[in-house]
């Protein structure tokens, strides 16, 4: 999206082929991107870098999260996103279980049985 960060959310998203695709852009020549929302994306390349380096923020926010005590998925994914506006809750809840999803294919994140809201999620034993 040339206006915003996309909302990955499943099941019918996958952070893991988000990321995948945005490190294929890397790879790309072009500055100029045309978005399927929103407008003409200048210095295609930065804008995809900057998305990576959010997503990786987002990422590293859950892991702290996790890191101060076990939680359970509701409570904690208002603040992990900082979502001031109330309306944002639940697509950011789906963007975190995206994110969580893909740390426990990763191995970071560990939770018993899927990962699903309302699930229980703790840091992996390293």
């Amino acid at each position: 999206m040339g206006w915003s960060t996309s909302i990955v959310a499943p099941p019918d998203g996958s952070m893991i082929d988000y990321m995948a695709s945005l490190e294929r852009l890397t790879q790309q020549t072009e500055d100029l991107y045309f978005s399927g929302h929103g407008p003409e994306i200048a210095e295609g390349p930065r804008y995809v870098r900057f998305l990576i380096r959010h997503r990786q923020a987002r990422e590293a926010r859950s892991c702290i999260a996790l890191q101060k005590a076990r939680r359970i998925f509701p409570p904690w994914c208002a603040r992990s996103i900082s979502a001031s506006d109330p309306r944002l809750t639940a697509p950011a809840g789906y963007s975190v279980l995206a994110h969580l999803e893909d740390l426990v294919a990763r191995g970071i994140v560990a939770t018993d049985g899927d990962p699903v809201i309302g699930g229980t999620y703790r840091l992996a034993a390293a």
